[in-house]
């Protein structure tokens, strides 16, 4: 990604302490018959009000027991069916799931559990808790039986995007992210797959805005920390490092572009030849490139005719036009590359011309 987010506080974040709680203190210690009073209170609270008031309102106004029912159903399974090694062992898991900062980073130490994991001590686990764990997100963290407590996702967002001024997509650099003056905003991504990854649905250390394109086209349900088989665009078992969506550190990439035409008119992607680099983070790269189809995506914006073509033609006019040489032209270019490398897509953009000057497309 070309840069990072800065991870912003927010009272939304109540929900995952909620969690904390239920997984480790409910659930994984269950043993007599389950009663509210185990509960966070808060989220006792919530479960009493959805229960008694709350109503899907995507499905007709018919009254969803979003948390009771799942909470206890799941609650039976751990106190009849789990041994208490289990109980131990999904406590563990737990806390890995959530330190989504070292399973980016393939901490040796921290190995991710999925719900296959989840399976193989249990069916019927796997089957209520991925439904509850998704259900979380997609369902319950908007009822107003929780935002009247701890906020909703709009008011995160526009926290978010008062901290995080980019106003560009870090994971393709160039695309819009909208912000605290726009009354819609981006979806958020789950960095890690909520489909795949139990218990993090919440974390909002694992959730971030991503543009459409990002989200809608390319990444999808991917997984970032597993290798990609590049003919079925499928996830393998193989472990790999990804860029951390909140790493303190920004990554430091350069793009380099070389044409293997200097016909600028007819140009295709197979005509471009892109290299990416970051010292010392190949797997994050190859990852980043993978789930986000960053190649071909700047290829294709390279051939573009209101982008890779529009900016030759702007520099050979100006030069033409107002009696500018092409090396100068091309040192404002790099200089505002250096200073704005997202505006303007500068950072392509000065990529791409400088090939197209090396290939005497500009003289």
């Amino acid at each position: 990604m070309l840069f990072s987010y800065k991870y912003v506080s927010h009272s939304i974040e109540a929900f995952q302490t909620w969690l904390d709680h239920l997984v480790k203190e409910v659930w994984c210690k269950a043993t007599d018959t389950f009663t509210l009073d185990l509960l966070h209170p808060t989220l006792r609270e919530v479960v009493e009000d959805i229960f008694n008031t709350e109503e899907d309102k995507t499905k007709g106004k018919i009254k969803t027991d979003w948390l009771y029912g799942p909470i206890t159903t799941i609650y039976d399974i751990f106190k009849d069916e789990l041994s208490s090694t289990q109980r131990q062992q999904v406590a563990e898991w737990y806390d890995v799931n959530n330190d989504i900062e070292a399973l980016c980073s393939c901490d040796p130490t921290k190995t991710p559990r999925t719900y296959a994991d989840v399976r193989a001590i249990n069916e019927d686990l796997e089957e209520h808790l991925k439904a509850f764990c998704q259900s979380l997100f997609t369902n319950v963290i908007g009822l107003d039986a929780v935002t009247s407590r701890i906020g909703d996702i709009d008011s995160h967002y526009i926290e978010f995007v008062k901290t995080n001024k980019a106003g560009k997509c870090p994971y393709c650099g160039y695309n819009d992210i909208k912000g605290e003056h726009h009354s819609r905003r981006e979806a958020y991504d789950h960095f890690l797959p909520k489909g795949v990854y139990p218990f993090n649905s919440v974390n909002f250390r694992n959730l971030a805005p991503m543009c459409h394109e990002c989200n809608s086209s390319y990444k999808l349900k991917l997984d970032p920390v597993r290798h990609i088989d590049p003919i079925r665009r499928k996830n393998t078992d193989a472990p790999r490092k990804a860029f951390y969506s909140f790493s303190a550190n920004s990554p430091a990439i350069s793009v380099t572009v070389t044409l293997k035409t200097d016909d600028a008119i007819n140009m295709t992607c197979n005509d471009i030849e892109l290299e990416l680099d970051s010292p010392g983070c190949d797997q994050e790269m190859e990852s980043w490139c993978d789930v986000f189809g960053i190649e071909e995506r700047y290829k294709a914006k390279f051939c573009a005719e209101n982008d890779g073509k529009a900016w030759l033609q702007h520099v050979i006019e100006e030069s033409v036009n107002y009696g500018r040489s092409v090396d100068e032209l091309l040192a404002e270019i790099d200089r505002a590359a250096t200073r704005a490398p997202l505006d303007s897509s500068n950072f392509l953009k000065n990529a791409f011309l400088t090939a197209c000057k090396r290939k005497k497309i500009l003289r």
